[in-house]
């Protein structure tokens, strides 16, 4: 989608080293931004793994020729700043950043916020699908994971799931499809039926 003038006039600015110009642009997509971090690390290393994206996009901005696809270049610099991250928390203690619970000893799924404040019965439910959702997520490949995170949870299309990921548009259904057969097989392993 093509961005509006004030946007591309500020990239071009940012490009020339103005740095505020960039800051500017950066708040309107750090919502976004920070829900793709968040899907992917949790609580704890989202911010830092959002401003550690924005000092990635700032030195890589000048190479950046496609200023209209800035959504989809800056997710792509999240996921990949996040994964790089998960790698190296793997590495160090052995299990995924996004299966920590926070302090209050929530799980990522536990920490979504649900509007119509179900009955205590059905939030227990809800609880527990949630609990098994997050054990299933975490068996799933990074790969497959992230696809569902960025299609399911954080809505972008397929178009800009590819450019996030730098994969093309065939690899993207192709990886969902997948993503969404083995999900729904560890579902029902555990007894829950879509």
């Amino acid at each position: 989608m093509p961005l509006d003038a004030e946007t591309k006039k500020l990239l071009r600015q940012a490009q020339e080293g103005d740095m505020e110009a960039f800051a500017t642009v950066f708040e309107q997509y750090r919502p976004l931004m920070h829900s793709v971090a968040y899907r992917l690390v949790g609580d704890h290393d989202c911010d830092d793994v959002v401003m550690d994206s924005f000092l990635k996009a700032w030195r890589s901005l000048p190479g950046v020729r496609n200023l209209d696809a800035v959504k989809t270049w800056l997710c792509r610099t999240v996921r990949n700043t996040a994964l790089d991250l998960i790698r190296k928390h793997t590495r160090e203690r052995g299990r995924l950043v996004e299966d920590r619970p926070d302090e209050n000893g929530l799980g990522i799924f536990d920490r979504v916020a649900d509007e119509n404040a179900p009955s205590a019965p059905r939030q227990g439910e809800l609880s527990d699908l949630a609990e098994i959702l997050q054990d299933v997520l975490g068996e799933l490949s990074d790969d497959h994971r992230t696809m569902i995170l960025l299609r399911e949870a954080d809505g972008l299309s397929y178009k800009e799931i590819a450019a996030a990921a730098g994969i093309g548009l065939g690899t993207v259904m192709s990886r969902l499809f997948y993503a969404k057969r083995k999900l729904r097989k560890l579902l029902e392993d555990r007894g829950v039926t879509l």
